[in-house]
């Protein structure tokens, strides 16, 4: 006991140093060639969702002087701020105009001249460049601010939250941000909320069940101190470790708390039914009825939770490595300390008259469970070649939320917030992007992407050639194009010495052999965007000459839906590793291939039901519920070898009170259990956080239907399979 006490206190302390945190990067695939690739592109033009985008509203229009002099206030404070490496505003565009006695620069908006505000905006919503910089309805415009990669989301908060002070300070209409740090700071801050709401409250419903189910305090003490213990100790583990809760990781805590009460209420049940008078003999005998089939459980829990490793995409394993410990650590637990807790007072277990009237029923009505579970099988293939594959990030927070919303308002008004790339360089590599070859054939992509993908705010080397043939034409909004090859040399002549300025987008390498087109699109959800992709790439296969120039599609965008594309192949795979793995250890320990298969029965159809259930309803399959599949199996299946291993136990020569026996026995432990776990699940219900609500939604389903087909397909099961004349 006292071992116990101190390294509870050693592991306590630490729960002090465990974090919150949250990056989109830590959704990309890892291991594949496309990380690889990205690292490199970084090296040459950095992270392309490092940027904050600024809308700021003006009711009556954004040419209005007092508005504008605010802008210039705003974004010289900014400019100021650390962490800030650049500050894109209409205000600071100049236009290099060739003349006669050189370049001349050309200020785009004459902030002190009025007079010539008509002028301006005509020339600002004429050009194809400039007019993405404001809004559709010409009431907002768009400051974009770029900063350097924070890795610490302490100092991300606060260049956030300095902006808002800003911004507050100067008394616009209304503001708006968009960007990787402001989503960060959003998905942390519901992390936070969700961890302590849900730790608060499985701590409170958990006991409250316990006493509900046990009806005695006395009696539920001894599973709850063993949860809660349990949490401790894994926690404080993670705290040690240097780990942080992640966006999948403040699931932990009620996943824990509810699942490892498991093994405790079967081998307290296993006590109260014991006959023994003497205690240390009464609970020798419970400790070895429950022992062996409680491993069993507590290892195939652990590998569902374990499988998710399989999936390449580091919260999701995160969420499964410390799951598949947590639970080993309350096996553990359980039987380490847990026999010191059960007191030889405690009542013994009175056999329930329902369980032996639901075996009755069962037995009786085994055309209408047969009946039933084929029609749930139909309806449930149906949705499952309705089940797709899609994400919106954003869609995981609540639809009222303002950086939803902000977000939706830059996708709606300036053409999306999220960041595109794809990098290319001609095919020799003693051939430099400016050559005009090079140059043209990037010139069909970069039409491709304007006008079929499409796609605003885009750049690439063509928009530095297409900006040489305006400045040798006056400036003229109608001469952006690409030039022809009598002008081609001169353009570039004219325009390259600035594209190395500081204010101008960063488009190509240093050694001018590589190059990048850059973006941005609305959120059209990973499938539509990997769709838009493979129809980009399938036209560049047919118009490109390859003989020229090379391509590849990278970035933050690109990667984090390529996690998405990649996951009916990775789910199936894990959910197959954890099947087969569960599948060896139930063949070893019932040493019987047909009670192996029995046993795979009843915990593929609840799988199946809740993936129907999720193409029926339209809810798309995406990174933060693909888990429940895995979880879910490692789940149910404890029940299926509970109800097993009491069946096979039972003595009495008459198969009907052999299975009334093990309703009565088994069939009420099942039923607690999945009670206090689906009640845990239940919780995440209350969350405003689109992935756990999820979470909670199909986990609390498939392991309800679990327990169902448990309690009425498992026995006919395992009845006419013994005895096939029985009936």
């Amino acid at each position: 006991m006292s071992l116990w006490v101190v390294i509870t206190i050693f592991f306590a302390y630490h729960l002090q140093f465990l974090k919150a945190d949250f990056e989109f990067e830590k959704f990309f695939p890892l291991d594949d060639p496309d990380i690889t690739f990205y690292e490199k592109h970084l090296s040459h033009f950095g992270y392309d969702n490092d940027y904050l985008l600024i809308i700021l509203e003006n009711n009556n229009g954004v040419f209005r002087q007092d508005f504008l002099q605010k802008i210039a206030q705003l974004t010289a404070s900014i400019r100021s701020e650390e962490g800030v490496i650049q500050v894109g505003s209409p205000l600071d565009f100049q236009q290099p105009i060739k003349a006669p006695l050189g370049v001349t620069l050309v200020p785009l908006i004459h902030l002190e001249n009025q007079e010539l505000y008509p002028q301006d905006s005509a020339r600002m919503f004429a050009h194809p460049i400039y007019r993405h910089f404001f809004g559709i309805d010409g009431r907002s415009l768009l400051v974009q601010v770029t900063h350097q990669h924070f890795e610490d989301p302490v100092s991300a908060d606060l260049l956030v939250n300095n902006l808002n002070q800003l911004l507050t300070q100067e008394h616009f209409d209304h503001y708006r941000l968009a960007g990787k740090l402001v989503a960060q700071k959003a998905f942390i801050g519901y992390i936070q909320s969700d961890f302590i709401l849900f730790l608060a409250s499985a701590l409170v419903v958990s006991f409250l069940l316990l006493i509900l189910v046990f009806r005695s305090v006395k009696v539920s003490l001894m599973p709850y101190l063993i949860s809660v213990t349990s949490l401790i100790w894994l926690l404080g583990l993670m705290a040690l470790l240097g780990q942080t809760i992640t966006i999948l990781g403040s699931l932990i805590p009620p996943v824990i708390l509810f699942v490892s009460t498991s093994d405790a209420i079967h081998l307290i049940n296993a006590f109260r039914a014991g006959e023994q008078p003497d205690f240390i003999t009464r609970l020798k005998t419970a400790i070895h009825k429950v022992l062996t089939p409680t491993f069993l459980t507590s290892v195939t829990t652990a590998i569902g939770f374990f499988s998710l490793v399989t999936i390449d995409t580091e919260p999701i394993r995160f969420l499964g490595m410390f799951c598949g410990i947590g639970i080993m650590v309350s096996f553990i637990i359980t039987f380490a300390f847990g026999p010191l807790l059960i007191h030889q007072s405690y009542p013994p277990r009175k056999p329930g008259t329902a369980t032996r009237y639901l075996a009755i029923w069962v037995i009786r009505h085994y055309r209408v469970v047969l009946a039933g579970t084929t029609l749930l099988v139909i309806l449930s293939v149906a949705g499952l070649y309705l089940l797709k594959t899609d994400a919106r990030l954003l869609d995981d927070l609540p639809a009222d939320s303002e950086v939803r919303q902000d977000f939706e308002f830059v996708d709606t008004h300036y053409g999306g917030s999220k960041p595109w790339e794809m990098a290319y360089w001609p095919k020799d590599p003693d051939r430099s992007i400016w050559e005009e070859e090079v140059m043209r054939e990037a010139h069909k992509i970069h039409q491709y992407l304007l006008k079929e993908y499409p796609m605003e705010r885009l750049w690439s080397p063509v928009t530095f050639a297409m900006y040489g043939h305006q400045m040798i034409n006056g400036g003229s909004s109608s001469a952006f194009e690409m030039p022809d090859t009598q002008n081609y040399h001169r353009a570039i002549r004219t325009v390259r010495p600035y594209t190395r300025k500081p204010e101008v987008p960063s488009l190509i390498g240093k050694n001018e052999h590589y190059a990048r087109f850059t973006g941005f699109i609305p959120e059209f959800g990973s499938f539509e965007t990997i769709q838009k992709d493979q129809e980009l790439l399938s036209y560049l296969e047919a118009h490109i000459n390859h003989d020229v120039i090379e391509y590849r599609l990278t970035g933050t965008t690109y990667l984090i839906d390529k996690s998405h594309g990649m996951l009916s192949a990775n789910l199936m795979r894990g959910l197959l590793i954890a099947i087969s793995v569960i599948s060896l250890i139930l063949g070893i320990y019932f040493r019987s291939l047909k009670i192996l298969l029995i046993s795979l029965i009843p915990n593929i159809i609840p799988l199946l039901a809740t993936a129907g259930y999720m193409g029926l309803a339209g809810i798309s399959l995406k990174l933060t519920t693909s888990i429940i599949f895995a979880v879910a199996f490692g789940i149910a299946v404890d029940d299926t070898i509970h109800f097993i291993s009491v069946y096979r136990r039972q003595k009495a020569r008459n198969r009907i009170y052999r299975m009334i026996n093990t309703f009565q026995t088994a069939g009420k432990a099942m039923s607690i259990t999945t009670l206090v776990i689906v009640s845990g699940f239940v919780l995440f219900l209350f969350s405003s956080f689109g992935a756990t609500y999820y979470l909670g939604l199909f986990l609390s389903l498939s392991l309800t239907i679990a327990l169902i087909i448990d309690l009425t397909l498992l026995p006919l099961l395992l009845h006419f399979t013994e005895n096939k004349n029985s009936l």
